[in-house]
C-alpha cells in the first residue's frame, strides 16, 4: 500500500466517523420494549411496574393494594425479551418475578385499568367543579377573581 492510498483510506474513515451522529438518551429503568407491549395489548392486557420494596423492605401494603385492583406479576417465561435488562428474583416472597431494583413487572386487564382511570378522572373533575363553585359563591364584585 502506498502512502497516498493510506491517506485516502484514512480520510474516508474520518469522513464516515464525522457523518455518524450519536444521540445520548438517559437510561430509563421503566422502559418496556414496544414488541412486548404490543403483544400484551393484543391480549387486552396492560403492563406496568409495581413497587415491591420500600427502603429495602417488602412493601406488603402496596403489593396487596395492586393485587386487589387486579394486577398480577409477569413471569420471565412470558417476556424472554426482557431477560437481558431485568433480573428474576430467586428467593423470597417475589421469587420468579421480573424486576428491576425495587419494582416488578405486572399485568392487568386493560378494561380494569381504563375503569380505574375513568373513576379518578371523574373524581378529579368533581373536585375541580366544587372548587370553582366555591370560588364563584364567595366572589365579590369589589374583588373579582
Amino acid at each position: 500500500m502506498t502512502r497516498t492510498e493510506s491517506r485516502n483510506s484514512q480520510m474516508r474513515e474520518n469522513e464516515t466517523r464525522e457523518e455518524t451522529e450519536y444521540v445520548f438518551e438517559e437510561p430509563n429503568a421503566t422502559y418496556i420494549p414496544r414488541e412486548v407491549e404490543e403483544r400484551y395489548n393484543q391480549q387486552d392486557m396492560s403492563l406496568g411496574w409495581l413497587r415491591i420494596l420500600l427502603n429495602g423492605q417488602d412493601d406488603y401494603q402496596e403489593v396487596g393494594k395492586k393485587q386487589g385492583q387486579g394486577w398480577e406479576f409477569v413471569s420471565p417465561e412470558e417476556v424472554p425479551e426482557m431477560g437481558a435488562t431485568s433480573i428474576v428474583r430467586e428467593e423470597g416472597r417475589y421469587a420468579g418475578v421480573v424486576s428491576r431494583g425495587d419494582i416488578a413487572l405486572g399485568k392487568i386487564p386493560t378494561v380494569k385499568l381504563e375503569a380505574k382511570r375513568k373513576h379518578y378522572r371523574n373524581k378529579a373533575n368533581e373536585m375541580l367543579d366544587a372548587v370553582n363553585a366555591q370560588l364563584m359563591n364567595s366572589s365579590n364584585s369589589r374583588m373579582p377573581i
